[in-house]
């Protein structure tokens, strides 16, 4: 069915345009045009001045809708958090494990594999936090399953996990240079996390294959004067290597982003990280590893941060009025962005021809959502559940 969007200001991957229409047909952007030439047309949306944006990318999202991927791998549990993170404009995603064990990596791997085939699952891949980290910077992973990396085990992952794997989170002082050069060969990008490596560990680290860092200032090495470490080294790094970082107000400060942005502009994407989005979780178990949700975070019983409480959509709000970045910038940060680190920005990440109808709607001044379209359809929003 063709429809097309109009009365709206579009943010196109590059900029914001206006006196334009979005014509779609099924899950694709057939054309954009000026307005005044719209004729023949019946299926409008009037958009009311709203803002028009491609739909959000997030590639690093634990759980939500109170289900959690590394729990249980069905295709049922992924549905029900993909769903949370759709009501709030999240249009694609990589699922996320927290360490466990290779048993599980395997299974998990095989349904994202069934879920790939449906083009409109929303699924793009499996993002595999761990197992191999220095345990100093285990954060909310269990002991249980922090190991050092063997070649069996890389061998496997790489097997079970050929065209699904998009990163493995890893600490370049507990895997072998060799370790990463076979996943990169097998086309599964590294990214450093959960680290406590130097700054030149880091940068050989790079120079061996690994093109992004996990969460930004969590978990690993920090800055300082004499020792750059992991931090020292993203911000000093070639522009071949990503990052992604949560802007929450917990895990880092929001002066911290605006740094990490003018160092890193245009190779610094939004994650949210989230445990829980929707329905939020009082407390829960993952291999007998407790989490508990108070003052809006998850938290470990030592403390730990446990991944976070936000969606894309109170990330880009954030980004935008707390960081202090500018709008364009911001949503590049949400989508095209992490789109081109994915390699697919041929196809998501703008609002262009050929392009993916994946769509949010916000309100102009507070950027407050109004609507979301996945695939060009409208997608009905479930009712937020609280704990109190």
């Amino acid at each position: 069915m063709i429809k097309v969007f109009t009365n709206c200001s579009i943010f196109n991957g590059e900029t914001f345009v206006g006196n334009r229409a979005v014509v779609t047909e099924g899950n694709k952007i057939k054309k954009v045009v000026h307005k005044s030439n719209l004729v023949g047309y019946d299926n409008i949306i009037d958009l009311k001045g709203a803002l028009l944006v491609p739909g959000f990318i997030d590639l690093q999202v634990n759980g939500g809708g109170g289900a959690f991927y590394t729990q249980k791998a069905s295709v049922e549990n992924y549905k029900i958090s993909n769903k949370a993170h759709l009501d709030f404009g999240t249009t694609s995603l990589l699922p996320t494990l927290v360490s466990t064990s290779l048993d599980n990596i395997v299974a998990q791997c095989d349904v994202v594999r069934e879920m790939m085939k449906d083009p409109d699952s929303g699924v793009i891949g499996i993002h595999v936090e761990g197992p191999f980290f220095n345990p100093e910077k285990k954060g909310a992973h269990s002991l249980d399953f922090v190991r050092e990396a063997t070649d069996y085990e890389i061998e496997k992952i790489i097997e079970a996990g050929k065209g699904v794997i998009k990163i493995l989170t890893c600490a370049p002082e507990v895997v072998k240079e060799k370790h990463i050069k076979m996943l990169v060969a097998a086309g599964i990008p590294v990214s450093a996390g959960h680290s406590s490596c130097t700054y030149e560990q880091a940068m050989k680290a790079f120079d061996a294959g690994v093109t992004k860092v996990t969460h930004l200032y969590n978990a690993q090495s920090q800055f300082t004067s004499r020792a750059p470490g992991l931090v020292g080294a993203y911000l000093d790094s070639s522009d071949d290597v990503y990052g992604g970082i949560i802007v929450d107000g917990v895990h880092c400060n929001y002066a911290s982003v605006r740094i990490a942005h003018r160092a890193k502009k245009g190779k610094l994407f939004l994650v949210s990280d989230a445990s829980f989005v929707k329905h939020p979780v009082d407390n829960f178990e993952i291999d007998e590893f407790k989490i508990f949700f108070k003052d809006g975070m998850y938290l470990t019983e030592t403390g730990n941060l446990a991944g976070s409480a936000v969606s894309m959509l109170d990330s880009v709000q954030n980004c935008f009025s707390e960081a202090n970045i500018e709008l364009a910038e911001t949503l590049k940060m949400s989508s095209r962005y992490p789109a081109e680190f994915m390699g697919i920005d041929d196809e998501f990440g703008y609002i262009k021809k050929g392009y993916r109808s994946d769509f949010v709607v916000l309100e102009r001044d507070t950027l407050n959502l109004i609507d979301v379209y996945k695939s060009g359809v409208k997608v009905k929003i479930d009712k937020v559940i609280t704990t109190e």
